[in-house]
């Protein structure tokens, strides 16, 4: 049994305990009866190295189970906790707030005038005083605006967050990210900026110049388009074009996903191959360019977990071990589940990012074998539209699960739209970066992708106003989810060793 199966087996041991924790409740009777019986199996058939994997993939098992009971007892004993109420508190906004068309919500983390924090957007660091720290969310006017590292005297009344659906658990939503308290009615009194690690604000001050660059050299709705695409989210565009996307399936477009991620390497991977470059030199090309894609979004956490998905990919491609690319994507879900193993169950974005990088991985071979053999369509289209296919089929449910929505025109919608996306990206970015330097200069460059936003939001638009454009689905859960994947991943492997006796398939990007 080679290396590269055993890490398979094992990393697969740990996520499946984790899944098992997340979804029932397991007795500590039942994680003791496994470690022990994993142990016992050890010692008894040491010599046999298949009963030593097994008996390891047991343990690893246990582990899974172990470390999310204690995320899960953690947040239990959190959401317990009984200080509700008046409160007063000195704290620090903790990570950047998210600015929409009415309010911002705002995380900051308390402390005491004793205390002192070395804060990131990922969390703290006590460096003085005795206190524990504690996350709390607020929802506030647009303005005045807040900003990260501001240091904020606060009044208002804790709350316990309330879950309101039975099919979304606001509660855990929040837990995943330390949060366990609401603050209503709040009072705020800035005390002093800049509080906050320097390394980081640094980058959300790039971020955000480039993001004024970008709105005054493009006017809105296509300006806020541009910026979802370059920087991530759909926060900056309205709710009604926010609806046209999600109606028409192309809000993927605009999230920071391993689907982004992968979008952005394919196209300076092609970029690289038309300058010229190496092989080698366009892999390192191409994970540059995901490292400053990440950077340009500001950072967030979502986007961290979507580069490290597209670099391990891209990695293993420079390595030629594209065929067990697998074990990079397991590797990093482990090593996040690891570090926080709420994710699996409570986050969108790194479901989205974990299945969007599984999908690319093993569908889009497939689909570039059976729609596109002899095809004559340009690569980066044929590409573009093949990863994107192969991403959405994967993430399905769990935008059915999410949104409870199906989209009737997605295929055409995307068809349709896609293609001209690595340019506009390409082009808006270019834009962009010479409005540091003469914003009518900027301008100039920037008229073409304004046109191609212009046409692809009318598109857009035009199609969420069928009356048949999208249906709702309700009650999709995760039972239903189990059996789609269920049903797709015995499909791929029945597919693949119906077609292996002719080809072998491997699951790569064809650059």
């Amino acid at each position: 049994m080679s290396k590269s199966r055993i890490f398979f087996i094992l990393s697969l041991a740990f996520l499946a305990g984790v899944f098992l924790a997340s979804f029932f409740q397991i007795e500590k009777y039942i994680l003791l009866l496994l470690v022990t019986s994993g142990i016992i199996v050890f010692v008894i058939n040491y010599k046999n190295k298949k009963v030593i994997v097994a008996s390891a993939a047991v343990l690893f098992l246990a582990l899974g189970i172990w470390r999310t009971n204690v995320s899960l007892d953690a947040v239990k004993n959190n959401l317990a906790d009984q200080k509700m109420g008046p409160s007063e508190f000195v704290g620090i906004v903790s990570k950047e707030p998210e600015i929409a068309e009415q309010n911002q919500k705002i995380t900051i983390e308390s402390m005491n005038h004793d205390n002192h924090y070395r804060i990131t957007e990922y969390g703290s660091e006590m460096v003085g005083g005795g206190k524990s720290r504690m996350k709390i969310l607020m929802n506030v006017s647009a303005y005045p605006r807040y900003q990260y590292g501001d240091e904020m005297k606060v009044s208002c009344v804790l709350q316990k967050p309330e879950n309101f659906s039975e099919n979304f658990d606001y509660q855990m939503y929040l837990a995943k990210d330390g949060i366990y308290r609401l603050c209503d009615k709040a009072q705020i009194t800035v005390v002093s900026k800049n509080r906050g690690n320097k390394s980081y604000t640094f980058i959300l001050s790039v971020k955000n110049k480039f993001e004024e660059k970008l709105s005054a050299i493009f006017p809105d709705p296509e300006g806020a388009y541009l910026k979802g695409l370059l920087l991530g989210g759909s926060k900056r565009m309205t709710k009604d074009l926010s609806d046209a996307f999600q109606k028409t399936g192309t809000t993927h477009t605009v999230a920071v996903s391993g689907y982004n991620v992968t979008i952005v390497a394919a196209f300076l991977m092609w970029l690289g191959i038309w300058l010229g470059l190496w092989r080698q030199q366009v892999f390192s090309f191409a994970v540059i360019g995901i490292v400053l894609f990440v950077l340009m979004t500001g950072a967030p956490s979502s986007a961290v977990r979507a580069g490290i998905m597209g670099t391990l990919v891209i990695w293993a491609m420079k390595e030629g071990r594209l065929a067990n690319s697998t074990n990079a994507i397991l590797l990093a879900a482990g090593a996040m589940l690891l570090i926080n193993p709420l994710l699996l169950r409570y986050d969108a974005g790194f479901q989205l990012s974990f299945l969007a990088t599984l999908g690319i991985v093993y569908l889009s071979p497939l689909l570039e074998n059976f729609f596109w053999r002899g095809g004559r369509a340009p690569k980066l289209i044929q590409e573009t539209v093949i990863l994107t296919m192969s991403a959405m089929i994967f993430v399905l449910p769990i935008i059915l699960n999410s949104f409870e929505k199906l989209s009737l025109v997605s295929p055409i919608a995307n068809f349709l739209i896609l293609p001209v996306i690595p340019a506009i990206m390409g082009m808006g970015f270019v834009a962009g970066m010479i409005g540091f330097v003469f914003v009518p200069l900027g301008k100039l460059v920037g008229f073409v992708p304004y046109i191609f936003l212009k046409i692809e939001l009318f598109a857009v638009q035009w199609m969420a106003s069928w009356s048949w454009s999208s249906v709702e689905i309700k009650n999709f859960g995760w039972e239903h989810i189990t059996i789609y994947y269920l049903i797709l991943f015995l499909a791929i492997y029945f597919y693949k060793r119906k077609s292996r006796p002719k080809a072998a398939v491997s699951p790569e990007i064809i650059i």
